[in-house]
Protein backbone atom coordinates (compact mmCIF):
# COMPACT_ATOMS: atom_id res chain seq x y z
CA UNK A 1 0.00 0.00 0.00
CA UNK A 2 1.41 3.45 -1.26
CA UNK A 3 0.09 6.49 0.08
CA UNK A 4 2.52 9.31 -0.85
CA UNK A 5 1.97 13.22 0.73
CA UNK A 6 0.35 12.91 4.17
CA UNK A 7 -0.96 15.72 6.09
CA UNK A 8 -1.05 15.46 9.94
CA UNK A 9 -2.92 18.65 11.44
CA UNK A 10 -2.01 18.51 14.93
CA UNK A 11 1.67 17.57 16.31
CA UNK A 12 0.67 16.56 20.12
CA UNK A 13 1.27 12.59 21.42
CA UNK A 14 -1.14 10.73 19.05
CA UNK A 15 -0.33 12.93 15.91
CA UNK A 16 3.69 12.83 16.69
CA UNK A 17 3.55 9.36 16.97
CA UNK A 18 1.39 8.61 14.32
CA UNK A 19 4.09 10.53 12.13
CA UNK A 20 6.90 8.27 13.94
CA UNK A 21 4.72 4.93 13.08
CA UNK A 22 4.30 6.08 9.45
CA UNK A 23 7.72 6.42 8.67
CA UNK A 24 8.43 3.17 9.72
CA UNK A 25 5.66 1.11 7.80
CA UNK A 26 5.45 3.38 5.30
CA UNK A 27 9.23 4.72 3.97
CA UNK A 28 8.36 6.12 0.36
CA UNK A 29 5.62 8.49 1.92
CA UNK A 30 6.32 12.04 2.69
CA UNK A 31 4.92 13.31 6.23
CA UNK A 32 3.78 17.20 6.51
CA UNK A 33 3.50 17.93 10.05
CA UNK A 34 1.23 21.21 11.45
CA UNK A 35 1.97 22.48 15.02
CA UNK A 36 0.44 25.47 17.32
CA UNK A 37 3.93 26.76 18.01
CA UNK A 38 7.99 27.75 17.53
CA UNK A 39 9.24 25.43 20.31
CA UNK A 40 6.71 22.90 18.85
CA UNK A 41 8.08 23.45 15.38
CA UNK A 42 11.66 23.29 16.47
CA UNK A 43 11.45 20.06 18.45
CA UNK A 44 9.75 18.31 15.63
CA UNK A 45 12.28 19.13 13.32
CA UNK A 46 15.35 18.64 15.72
CA UNK A 47 13.81 14.78 16.55
CA UNK A 48 12.94 14.24 12.87
CA UNK A 49 9.03 13.68 13.90
CA UNK A 50 8.03 14.66 10.82
CA UNK A 51 9.58 15.26 6.87
CA UNK A 52 8.41 19.09 7.34
CA UNK A 53 6.75 21.14 9.78
CA UNK A 54 4.92 23.82 10.24
CA UNK A 55 3.30 26.50 12.34
CA UNK A 56 -0.93 26.73 11.58
CA UNK A 57 -0.13 30.22 10.09
CA UNK A 58 2.89 29.29 7.88
CA UNK A 59 0.73 26.20 6.28
CA UNK A 60 -2.36 28.09 5.54
CA UNK A 61 -0.21 30.52 3.63
CA UNK A 62 1.99 28.56 1.91
CA UNK A 63 0.21 24.88 1.15
CA UNK A 64 -2.39 23.45 -0.86
CA UNK A 65 -4.67 21.09 0.37
CA UNK A 66 -4.53 19.47 -3.03
CA UNK A 67 -1.03 18.14 -2.79
CA UNK A 68 -1.98 16.09 -0.21
CA UNK A 69 -2.94 12.41 -0.93
CA UNK A 70 -4.24 11.78 2.87
CA UNK A 71 -5.19 14.31 5.52
CA UNK A 72 -5.22 13.38 9.76
CA UNK A 73 -7.10 15.60 11.81
CA UNK A 74 -5.09 15.14 15.34
CA UNK A 75 -6.52 17.84 17.05
CA UNK A 76 -9.58 18.78 19.22
CA UNK A 77 -12.86 17.79 18.01
CA UNK A 78 -14.25 21.28 18.37
CA UNK A 79 -11.00 22.20 16.56
CA UNK A 80 -11.56 19.37 14.03
CA UNK A 81 -15.09 20.50 12.92
CA UNK A 82 -13.77 24.08 11.91
CA UNK A 83 -10.62 22.44 9.73
CA UNK A 84 -13.54 20.34 7.93
CA UNK A 85 -14.74 24.04 6.96
CA UNK A 86 -11.40 24.45 5.36
CA UNK A 87 -11.27 21.57 2.81
CA UNK A 88 -11.64 22.79 -0.78
CA UNK A 89 -14.43 21.16 -2.01
CA UNK A 90 -12.41 19.68 -5.15
CA UNK A 91 -10.00 17.75 -2.83
CA UNK A 92 -10.01 13.97 -3.86
CA UNK A 93 -7.71 12.72 -1.45
CA UNK A 94 -9.01 10.51 1.39
CA UNK A 95 -9.56 12.39 4.69
CA UNK A 96 -9.73 10.91 8.88
CA UNK A 97 -9.45 12.14 12.14
CA UNK A 98 -8.66 10.94 15.81
CA UNK A 99 -11.53 12.75 17.36
CA UNK A 100 -12.63 11.39 20.79
CA UNK A 101 -15.84 11.85 20.42
CA UNK A 102 -17.94 11.17 16.56
CA UNK A 103 -21.11 12.82 17.04
CA UNK A 104 -19.97 16.57 15.84
CA UNK A 105 -17.73 15.34 13.80
CA UNK A 106 -19.81 13.43 11.75
CA UNK A 107 -22.00 15.53 11.74
CA UNK A 108 -20.02 18.79 10.06
CA UNK A 109 -19.03 15.77 7.00
CA UNK A 110 -22.07 15.28 6.83
CA UNK A 111 -22.90 19.16 6.47
CA UNK A 112 -19.97 19.62 4.68
CA UNK A 113 -20.18 16.86 1.85
CA UNK A 114 -23.39 16.79 0.22
CA UNK A 115 -22.31 13.88 -2.46
CA UNK A 116 -20.30 10.97 -2.54
CA UNK A 117 -16.80 12.34 -0.15
CA UNK A 118 -13.89 10.55 1.13
CA UNK A 119 -14.16 11.15 4.80
CA UNK A 120 -13.99 8.34 6.96
CA UNK A 121 -13.77 9.15 10.71
CA UNK A 122 -11.25 7.01 12.82
CA UNK A 123 -10.46 6.77 17.20
CA UNK A 124 -7.25 4.81 17.75
CA UNK A 125 -7.89 3.77 21.86
CA UNK A 126 -4.55 4.76 22.41
CA UNK A 127 -2.42 7.43 24.24
CA UNK A 128 -1.04 7.98 27.51
CA UNK A 129 -0.90 10.07 30.36
CA UNK A 130 1.99 12.11 29.10
CA UNK A 131 1.24 14.96 26.87
CA UNK A 132 2.99 16.85 23.89
CA UNK A 133 5.13 15.76 20.95
CA UNK A 134 7.73 15.01 23.68
CA UNK A 135 7.00 11.57 24.50
CA UNK A 136 5.78 10.73 20.65
CA UNK A 137 6.58 7.03 20.22
CA UNK A 138 6.56 4.44 17.13
CA UNK A 139 4.89 1.97 18.74
CA UNK A 140 1.80 4.01 20.37
CA UNK A 141 -0.48 2.54 18.22
CA UNK A 142 0.46 -1.20 17.47
CA UNK A 143 -1.70 -3.79 18.97
CA UNK A 144 -4.71 -1.23 20.02
CA UNK A 145 -8.08 -0.88 18.78
CA UNK A 146 -9.13 1.66 16.48
CA UNK A 147 -12.92 2.54 16.14
CA UNK A 148 -14.52 3.68 12.75
CA UNK A 149 -17.30 5.47 12.03
CA UNK A 150 -19.17 6.32 8.97
CA UNK A 151 -20.75 9.39 7.76
CA UNK A 152 -23.42 9.30 5.03
CA UNK A 153 -22.28 9.02 1.56
CA UNK A 154 -19.07 8.05 2.67
CA UNK A 155 -16.91 6.22 -0.16
CA UNK A 156 -16.43 2.50 0.16
CA UNK A 157 -12.59 3.50 -1.61
CA UNK A 158 -12.09 5.39 1.46
CA UNK A 159 -13.60 3.03 3.99
CA UNK A 160 -11.42 -0.14 2.72
CA UNK A 161 -7.88 2.53 2.93
CA UNK A 162 -8.58 3.92 5.71
CA UNK A 163 -9.36 0.62 7.31
CA UNK A 164 -5.91 -0.89 5.67
CA UNK A 165 -3.93 1.75 7.14
CA UNK A 166 -4.86 1.21 10.48
CA UNK A 167 -3.96 -2.44 9.91
CA UNK A 168 -0.36 -1.77 8.31
CA UNK A 169 0.05 -0.10 11.45
CA UNK A 170 -0.92 -2.86 13.31
CA UNK A 171 -4.18 -1.99 14.64
CA UNK A 172 -7.42 -3.88 14.81
CA UNK A 173 -10.44 -2.01 13.44
CA UNK A 174 -14.08 -2.12 14.50
CA UNK A 175 -16.97 -0.05 12.68
CA UNK A 176 -19.12 1.34 15.46
CA UNK A 177 -21.59 4.09 14.64
CA UNK A 178 -21.55 7.74 16.12
CA UNK A 179 -24.20 7.88 18.93
CA UNK A 180 -23.04 4.26 19.89
CA UNK A 181 -19.58 5.28 19.94
CA UNK A 182 -20.22 8.50 22.44
CA UNK A 183 -22.28 6.08 24.94
CA UNK A 184 -20.39 3.56 24.77
CA UNK A 185 -17.04 5.48 25.12
CA UNK A 186 -18.94 7.42 27.90
CA UNK A 187 -18.50 4.80 30.08
CA UNK A 188 -15.07 2.76 28.67
CA UNK A 189 -12.83 6.26 28.36
CA UNK A 190 -14.60 9.29 29.13
CA UNK A 191 -16.30 9.15 32.65
CA UNK A 192 -13.11 6.87 33.89
CA UNK A 193 -10.86 10.23 33.65
CA UNK A 194 -13.48 12.15 35.52
CA UNK A 195 -13.46 9.45 38.00
CA UNK A 196 -10.10 8.98 38.80
CA UNK A 197 -9.33 13.20 38.65
CA UNK A 198 -12.10 13.34 41.57
CA UNK A 199 -10.54 10.03 43.72
CA UNK A 200 -7.27 12.28 43.91
CA UNK A 201 -8.89 15.52 44.62
CA UNK A 202 -10.74 13.48 46.78
CA UNK A 203 -7.99 11.92 48.37
CA UNK A 204 -5.78 14.71 48.99
CA UNK A 205 -8.45 17.54 50.40
CA UNK A 206 -8.60 14.87 53.86
CA UNK A 207 -6.57 16.93 56.40
CA UNK A 208 -4.98 13.71 57.66
CA UNK A 209 -3.45 12.61 54.24
CA UNK A 210 -2.08 15.92 53.50
CA UNK A 211 -0.31 15.73 57.00
CA UNK A 212 1.23 12.26 56.96
CA UNK A 213 1.92 12.74 53.25
CA UNK A 214 3.92 15.69 53.90
CA UNK A 215 6.07 13.83 57.13
CA UNK A 216 6.05 10.81 55.31
CA UNK A 217 9.76 9.64 53.49
CA UNK A 218 7.68 7.57 50.60
CA UNK A 219 4.03 7.83 49.55
CA UNK A 220 1.34 6.50 51.32
CA UNK A 221 -0.23 5.11 48.85
CA UNK A 222 -1.71 1.60 47.67
CA UNK A 223 -1.54 -0.28 44.62
CA UNK A 224 -5.12 0.21 43.93
CA UNK A 225 -5.26 4.10 44.42
CA UNK A 226 -1.47 4.23 42.01
CA UNK A 227 -3.36 2.26 38.90
CA UNK A 228 -6.65 4.32 39.68
CA UNK A 229 -5.31 8.05 39.88
CA UNK A 230 -2.96 7.51 37.11
CA UNK A 231 -4.78 8.92 34.40
CA UNK A 232 -5.90 11.98 36.50
CA UNK A 233 -2.63 13.18 35.05
CA UNK A 234 -3.95 13.26 31.82
CA UNK A 235 -4.21 16.63 28.97
CA UNK A 236 -6.56 19.09 30.78
CA UNK A 237 -7.08 21.20 27.53
CA UNK A 238 -7.52 17.44 25.77
CA UNK A 239 -9.63 16.04 28.14
CA UNK A 240 -12.20 19.39 28.52
CA UNK A 241 -12.87 19.36 24.93
CA UNK A 242 -13.82 15.98 24.94
CA UNK A 243 -15.95 16.41 27.66
CA UNK A 244 -17.94 19.56 26.21
CA UNK A 245 -18.60 16.96 23.26
CA UNK A 246 -20.18 14.15 24.94
CA UNK A 247 -22.04 15.85 28.17
CA UNK A 248 -25.33 14.52 27.70
CA UNK A 249 -23.93 10.72 27.63
CA UNK A 250 -21.71 11.48 30.49
CA UNK A 251 -24.32 12.71 32.56
CA UNK A 252 -26.32 10.10 32.13
CA UNK A 253 -23.25 7.59 32.61
CA UNK A 254 -22.01 9.27 35.75
CA UNK A 255 -26.01 9.88 37.59
CA UNK A 256 -25.89 5.21 36.76
CA UNK A 257 -22.36 5.12 38.76
CA UNK A 258 -23.40 7.67 41.46
CA UNK A 259 -26.67 5.39 42.02
CA UNK A 260 -24.85 2.32 41.92
CA UNK A 261 -22.47 3.66 44.84
CA UNK A 262 -25.25 4.66 46.69
CA UNK A 263 -26.17 1.19 46.53
CA UNK A 264 -22.78 0.35 48.06
CA UNK A 265 -22.81 2.95 50.87
CA UNK A 266 -26.00 1.45 52.38
CA UNK A 267 -25.21 -1.78 52.26
CA UNK A 268 -21.93 -1.18 54.22
CA UNK A 269 -24.86 -0.65 56.87
CA UNK A 270 -25.94 -4.13 56.83
CA UNK A 271 -24.12 -7.07 58.30
CA UNK A 272 -23.64 -8.49 54.32
CA UNK A 273 -20.34 -10.66 54.21
CA UNK A 274 -22.18 -12.86 51.18
CA UNK A 275 -23.18 -9.65 49.67
CA UNK A 276 -19.61 -8.35 49.08
CA UNK A 277 -17.98 -11.72 48.21
CA UNK A 278 -20.96 -11.91 45.27
CA UNK A 279 -20.31 -8.64 44.31
CA UNK A 280 -16.44 -8.79 43.63
CA UNK A 281 -17.06 -11.92 41.77
CA UNK A 282 -19.61 -9.92 39.68
CA UNK A 283 -16.93 -7.31 39.40
CA UNK A 284 -14.47 -9.61 38.17
CA UNK A 285 -16.68 -11.11 35.89
CA UNK A 286 -17.66 -8.00 34.49
CA UNK A 287 -14.12 -6.84 34.05
CA UNK A 288 -13.05 -10.33 32.28
CA UNK A 289 -15.68 -9.43 29.84
CA UNK A 290 -14.75 -6.40 29.01
CA UNK A 291 -11.04 -7.47 28.62
CA UNK A 292 -12.16 -10.02 26.28
CA UNK A 293 -10.08 -12.63 28.57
Amino acid sequence: MKIGNILIYGMGLMGASLSLAIKKKFQDSKVTGVVRSFSSKKEGIEKKIADEVYLEEEFLNSNSWNTFNLIIFSLPVDSTVEKIQRIPDDYNGFITDLGSTKLEIISAVEKKFQTKHNYYSSHPMTGSEQAGLSYASDDLYENRLCILTSPQKVSLESVEFIKNFWEILGMKTVEIGAVDHDEILSYLSHSPHIISSLLAIWAFENKKVQKFTEISPLPIIGGGFRDMTRIAGSNPEMWQAIFSTNKENLKKALINFQNGLNDLISELDKDSKNFWIEYFKKAKNSKSEIYKI
